[in-house]
């Protein structure tokens, strides 16, 4: 039992190796299939790992010192929740992860048979700390640069009609320190820092995001979820606040940050249902999926689900005739567009001299220009 204690609270345990590990294998994964589809990679780079390490290093700082500073002790019983319920979350990340369940981790009270005095307090911190992590997530959604990180998957209906759906997956590894009580750590094998009345433990925390967007881009859906997470964050943290100042009850404690998760898993799930965008193959002209960075087509500001009517003057409705139309001019590029919204736009630029094919527009597979 101290072994699997260790491993859960250690801030390099069982949660960051398994974060570490599925971040490389998602960005590998990404990269092969990319190459695979669009006989190239979107994001040739493996930028989720590194953002994995120095954001979340950066959180992991400024939450842990909120933390130690204003006293945010809380059960050992609640840490190893919190780091269990973070495990089986990635281990179901392949499907869908968003740290939305971290307000059940307060459920952890009724562990418990019986209650303290402290407990009420303890369980008041631990809605602060959670509050804290969905204001983080709140701004990493807020100023995401998911069109970095989001990916092109076709899909095919039953009557053979393909679309879009984009996938996008990015993990930040918070390392935080956490005041508990010296007597629950007691002759257990974590690094522990004895301070006063308090001893602060490691803690390996995960935020970020694991989704398949069919209804939106990938970088606005996940933009779309900060002020849900901003709402509910502001909420807990005003909460804790006052039930840390009234000394409420410990049951009450427990029952609102869960309620408030609750309530913010089901908004998040409705706005995924929500439609915004659909991108579909079209015979009327050529249909983007994707646009690779630092090429003429970024340079145009052309986005996922516009639309190339004509090229060089002349109509194109598939990817041969856009091919053909760029030779009209090697060196340069006029585009007439519709965009996702109906709005209709010019975009020209100049063209990588000898290499007219590498505009970097991605379309549908068997049409890449």
């Amino acid at each position: 039992m101290a072994v699997i204690i260790a491993l859960l609270i250690s801030p390099v345990g069982l949660a960051f190796w398994l974060a570490l590990g599925l971040t490389i294998l998602f960005a590998v994964q990404r990269t092969n299939r990319e190459r695979h589809q669009y006989l190239r990679a979107i994001h040739p780079k493996h930028i989720e790992i590194p953002r994995f390490f120095w954001a979340g290093i950066l959180i992991g700082i400024l939450v842990s010192a909120i933390s130690v500073l204003a006293r945010l002790q809380v059960s050992l019983a609640a840490l190893l929740v919190l780091s269990g319920l973070t495990v089986i979350s990635l281990i179901l990340s392949a499907w869908s992860f968003s740290p939305w369940w971290l307000g059940l981790v307060s459920l952890a009270t009724f562990i418990q048979p019986e209650y303290s005095d402290t407990d009420g307090q303890l369980a008041a911190n631990l809605a602060l700390l959670i509050g804290l992590l969905w204001l983080v997530q709140a701004v990493l959604a807020r100023l995401n640069r998911g069109d970095q990180l989001e990916s092109p998957v076709i899909l095919t209906d039953r009557r053979q009609r393909k679309s879009v759906a984009f996938r996008l997956r990015q993990f930040y590894w918070v390392p935080l320190l956490v005041p508990v009580d010296p007597a629950q750590v007691a002759g257990l094998p974590v690094l522990t820092v004895i301070i006063q009345t308090f001893a602060i433990v490691g803690l390996p925390m995960v935020l970020g995001a694991s989704f398949t967007a069919q209804h939106d881009r990938a970088k606005m859906h996940w933009q779309r979820s900060w002020p849900w997470f901003a709402g509910a964050g502001g909420a807990l943290v005003a909460y804790s606040l006052v039930a840390r100042l009234l000394f409420l009850p410990v049951v009450v404690s427990a029952i609102v940050p869960a309620c408030v998760s609750v309530i913010l898993g089901s908004g998040l799930l409705w706005q995924s249902h929500k439609v915004y965008l659909t991108v579909t193959r079209t015979d009327r002209g050529v249909v983007l999926i994707g646009v690779v960075p630092d090429t003429p087509a970024a340079q145009m500001n052309l986005q996922p689900g516009d639309r190339v009517l004509s090229c060089n003057h002349i109509a194109v409705n598939s990817a041969r005739e856009l091919y053909n139309a760029i030779q009209k001019e090697p060196t340069y590029c006029r585009l007439r567009l519709q965009q996702a919204d109906g709005e209709l736009r010019l975009a020209e630029t100049a063209i990588f001299a000898g290499a007219p094919h590498e505009l970097g527009m991605i379309l549908f597979p068997e049409e890449t220009a």
